[in-house]
């Protein structure tokens, strides 16, 4: 009854809503990097052909932990998006992250195994592409893709949007460009100035949500793609953008409420199956996954994506049997398709069938253009090499990507990452310097070094790669975040603070919020520590419960700002987390009883008579 009423609500709105954007068919292919970024972020439930944890990774990004099919590949309303095909990668993960804040105190050793954590590549909303999806019954005239060169787009709609900054097509437009340039901030800025003038079309909203994703305000950007599907209620590209959210946001109900109204009214549109489908594979539902992944099949055969995401349905279940005949299906559909090849030879990796596996990277070599993604392809080889302990073909294969594509800044890294898995740490040491280039912009090679260089007790050096990396990346959180607890486990707290706050102030995480509180503390600066600690505990009780720190330094913060009852009261709601009997169960009643000792008040001296 709840599907048919809303049903029936958004049929009412879309009678009355005639303003649905056009949409624009794509038939560029992915580069290998970006397939390689995909399949991590969506489909490696099971790993395939997985390095060891300290070993080497793929030249194209350090994987994150497996997230199965989170990410619904659909393209999103044409909006005049145009996509960048660089690969690119972000050095850092919340895993990462979560490692390095607990102890502010921490020796050079500790402080090595809190950032030998995997990076991640970039935001998914970043870098995933455009794919094609079929037109509304209705739309209205809507900016379409253009094949003029973002390097001349932009300059021209800046410099039309100077000569009349009301002209609010220019700032759309240029707001789509900015967002294919990875510049959400700049997009950020036009975006709101158009909502704060009233220009709250489903557009605006939807390059809004984009831009708020993109500078990691996940909450706003949800906000905004709600927004944007309240008025284009059966729009396939905005529902099936909100239907990732909701995905990401763990939200799986939502997911499938959207996903199934996009196909309920959009019965002809392959991508509306294909994210329904991937919604319920995300949910467990195989069976009825493979279904709707079909049923798009039946709409464009030659489309090999469905085929590609039910191959990964049977990774999930283990039947990696059934998801290679899949991959040989999508081969026989098209048989230069990188997806398709990229599973084939993780499968044959995993089976430890090298022969087959570097015959498949082989093939893929030859389809790439790109010397970034063929250098990539070389680093799959010598990764297939390395996990099978076969150390002089994968030194071959590193070298062989460094000497054929000597301005391929990441081959460097990805050696680097090698030799390091071969406690070769001066080898590293040189690739990884090598990987940063000659300006030190490439952001996961700055990143390693600095891991490098706290391993070895050089936090002086560590922070000079973490600081530069903040410096590449000053919108990103997460940089401001290592670096803040670089300077914390350098007992340099006046510099983490700063940082902290800077992290917080982009995004609201836990994480900064828990650094800031042991800077605090460490600067004595107790009223804010307190405030801090102790937003944590009401916000997060859960994280309070798995991190005790949180109530130690609410105690800690409290006793400092000599109010002895609320941190008395800390430490008794702490002693109901710590196991009974346990040394920091005694530890925590010390801390009361030396309170209790305090306020308790001093014995009145006994009085003398007074002599006659």
């Amino acid at each position: 009854m709840e599907d048919e009423a809303e049903e029936a609500a958004v049929t009412r709105t879309s009678k009355t809503d005639r303003s649905q954007p056009a949409y624009v068919e794509r038939a560029d292919r992915k580069p290998f990097t970006t397939v390689l970024n995909d399949l991590a972020d969506a489909f490696d439930a099971k790993p395939v052909a997985a390095a060891p944890p300290s070993g080497p990774t793929a030249s194209s990004g350090w994987f994150p932990p497996p997230n199965p099919l989170l990410v619904i590949e659909v393209r999103p309303p044409a909006f005049r998006i145009r996509r960048s095909t660089s690969a690119t990668r972000k050095p850092y993960t919340q895993r990462m992250i979560r490692r390095l804040l607990p102890a502010v105190l921490i020796s050079a050793a500790a402080f090595v195994v809190a950032v030998a954590s995997h990076p991640a590549s970039v935001a998914a909303a970043a870098k995933r592409p455009a794919v094609a999806a079929t037109p509304s019954p209705t739309p209205s005239p809507a900016p379409s893709a253009s094949p003029e060169p973002l390097d001349k787009a932009i300059p021209r709609l800046e410099a039309r949007l100077k000569a009349d900054p009301t002209d609010k097509e220019a700032a759309g437009s240029l707001a789509g460009d900015y967002l294919q340039i990875s510049r959400p901030d700049l997009a950020l800025q036009l975006t709101q100035k158009l909502l704060a003038a009233g220009s709250k079309s489903a557009q605006t909203y939807y390059f809004d949500g984009l831009a708020q994703s993109g500078m990691s305000h996940q909450k706003e950007a949800l906000a905004d793609f709600e927004q944007a599907a309240n008025l284009e209620p059966t729009n396939p590209g905005v529902l099936g953008t909100l239907t990732s959210m909701y995905l990401q946001e763990k939200r799986p109900q939502d997911a499938e409420r959207i996903a199934k109204r996009a196909v309920t009214f959009n019965k002809n549109d392959k991508n509306a199956y294909l994210a329904y489908g991937q919604v319920l594979a995300a949910e467990g539902k195989f069976d009825e996954a493979r279904q709707q992944l079909e049923n798009a099949v039946k709409i464009d055969p030659k489309d090999v994506r469905p085929i590609l995401i039910e191959a990964q349905t049977y990774q999930q279940q283990n039947a990696m049997a059934l998801a290679a005949g899949l991959y040989e299906r999508a081969l026989t559909i098209d048989p230069n398709s990188v997806e398709a090849l990229v599973g084939k030879g993780r499968l044959a990796a995993a089976d430890h069938n090298v022969k087959d596996a570097i015959a498949t990277y082989e093939r893929l070599y030859v389809l790439q253009t790109d010397p970034n993604d063929k250098a990539a392809v070389i680093d799959q080889e010598a990764i297939v090499y390395a996990n099978e302990k076969m150390d002089t073909e994968a030194t071959a294969a590193y070298q062989r990507g460094i000497a054929q594509f000597p301005n391929v800044l990441s081959a460097h890294t990805s050696f680097g990452d090698y030799l390091l898995s071969k406690n070769d740490k001066a080898g590293a040491e040189r690739e990884f310097i090598s990987g940063a280039g000659p300006n030190r912009d490439q952001l996961d090679a700055l990143a390693r070094l600095g891991q490098l260089y706290a391993g070895e007790n050089q936090l002086s050096k560590a922070i000079d790669q973490f600081k530069r990396v903040s410096q590449l990346a000053p919108n990103d959180p997460r940089s401001h975040l290592l670096l803040a607890a670089s300077y914390s486990a350098n007992k340099q707290f006046g510099q983490a603070v700063t940082e902290f706050k800077a992290s917080y102030q982009l995004q609201h995480t836990p994480d900064a919020l828990m650094g800031l509180g042991q800077a605090d503390l460490q600067t004595r600066n107790y009223n804010e520590c307190a405030q801090v600690y102790d937003a944590l505990d009401k916000g997060a009780p859960d994280l309070s419960r798995q991190n005790p720190t949180i109530l130690f330094g609410l105690g800690q913060c409290y006793q400092g700002a000599k109010q002895p009852d609320k941190a008395k009261a800390a430490y008794v709601k702490l002693l109901g987390y710590v196991k009974p009997g346990s040394q920091a169960a005694n530890e925590v009643k010390s801390l009361i009883a030396a309170i209790d000792r305090q306020q308790k008040p001093a014995p009145k001296k006994p009085t003398t008579p007074a002599k006659n």
